[in-house]
């Protein structure tokens, strides 16, 4: 069922109890109209509430006019009003209730989060629970999603978001993430299939920067795993392109469009194309969400400088590599986006480390590959544990 389906039964629902009947025939609907006309000063036709009430079948929904007048029969200014109150409603019902209403969702949200990353038993359950209320799970995922869980079975997650949720923004969201756990677990098949879903997905105006970025990275990323390197080079025009229209927009968000596209970009060797997004990034002059806490503003630079770093490193800039991962500090990454970002640090940390240091590296390697099951990274345990075999003999670490 949509969810503005869901709404509009939940408003009938009210004006019954506000009327003080149910409403089931054309007589229900002349006295209905007789105590709007009284309540709201403004008149409206039976015949317009014997369709909204489905006594007349039609094809067509219910205008904007009188959906905002309904609504206000109900003691809201407008269906906007009437449709966030649902929203809360159910939200409150989900997380609890508080006084704190100021980031009070998105603490409650945060402590989930971290509760189901220890529990598998509370990630299975928690999905089951959120099937019933579906702006709660809209909020939870759009809101907090876990990269570190895109290897197990937290992507049924995107799955069922998608059933209330049918925007291109949604779409792009939840495909794109898709797409990034069947990458990191090398599903080629899954792989075909979410490209596809993204690419099909056009930018309309409800879209916003980071799943716009996304769009491309996901894109591009598919491109040069496939090898088309036409194809790479025609999506990187069309970026180029659609980034000056998201130049505003990324002054104000927490992540920019070149950001989001980079994250793609850095499973990749395309490093001029890495290059002119590093060059070229936008950074946020202000903020226009102020319920984003501080510290998810604080988990993107970490990402951004995560990022360079790798970047930096496959380009073969010395310099540039050290010069960020100096300023890298893992404990500053969210909840949730923990291991999937240490990965990609440890990646580029290894070749700067003394000895002692490597070890230590691949061993905390070792255990991130084997707790996200991100099997992309098994070429790099490989590569590092080849370059020490040298130096490691029958356990113990000795000088080459």
């Amino acid at each position: 069922m949509n969810r503005e389906i869901t709404v509009v039964n939940q408003l009938r629902k009210n004006i019954e109890k506000q009327f003080g009947k149910d409403i089931k025939t054309a007589t229900d609907c002349d006295n209905l109209v007789s105590v709007i006309l009284r309540d709201c000063k403004t008149n409206i036709s039976s015949q317009t509430l014997r369709r909204f009430f489905g006594l007349i079948k039609t094809t067509t929904g219910s205008s904007q006019f009188t959906l905002d007048l309904l609504s206000q029969f109900c003691g809201y200014s407008n269906l906007k009003a009437f449709r966030d109150a649902c929203n809360n409603q159910e939200l409150e019902q989900f997380f609890g209730n508080s006084e704190n209403t100021g980031h009070h969702y998105w603490d409650r949200s945060e402590q989930l989060c971290k509760q189901i990353i220890k529990s598998p038993e509370l990630l299975v359950s928690t999905h089951h629970r959120l099937m019933s209320f579906p702006m709660a799970r809209k909020y939870f995922m759009e809101n907090h999603p876990l990269r570190d869980l895109l290897g197990s079975v937290y992507t049924q997650y995107f799955s069922a978001y998608l059933k209330y949720n049918t925007s291109n923004e949604a779409k792009i969201f939840a495909y794109g993430f898709l797409f990034q756990s069947s990458f990191l677990l090398q599903n080629t098949e899954m792989m075909d299939l979410y490209y596809k879903k993204v690419r099909e997905t056009e930018l309309s105006d409800e879209v916003h920067v980071i799943p716009a970025g996304l769009k491309y990275g996901v894109q591009l990323l598919y491109a040069d795993s496939a090898g088309n390197d036409h194809l790479f080079e025609k999506y990187f025009a069309e970026m180029k392109k659609t980034r000056l229209l998201y130049r505003k927009a990324s002054q104000k968000s927490v992540c920019s469009f070149e950001s989001t596209v980079l994250e793609s970009l850095i499973f990749t060797n395309r490093t001029k194309e890495m290059k002119f997004l590093i060059d070229n990034n936008t950074f946020q002059v202000s903020n226009d969400k102020d319920y984003i806490p501080s510290k998810r503003k604080e988990t993107h630079d970490e990402v951004w400088k995560i990022l360079c770093a790798v970047a930096y490193q496959k380009m073969g800039d010395k310099k540039n590599t050290e010069r960020f991962l100096n300023q890298i500090n893992v404990k500053n990454l969210g909840t949730g986006w923990e291991k999937y970002y240490s990965l990609l640090y440890y990646s580029v940390y290894f070749h700067s480390a003394q000895l002692d240091q490597k070890i230590e590296c691949i061993s905390k390697f070792k255990i991130l590959i084997d707790e996200t099951y991100f099997s992309y990274y098994q070429k790099y345990l490989i590569e590092f544990s080849k370059e020490l075999e040298p130096f490691v003999v029958g356990g113990n670490n000795v000088q080459a």
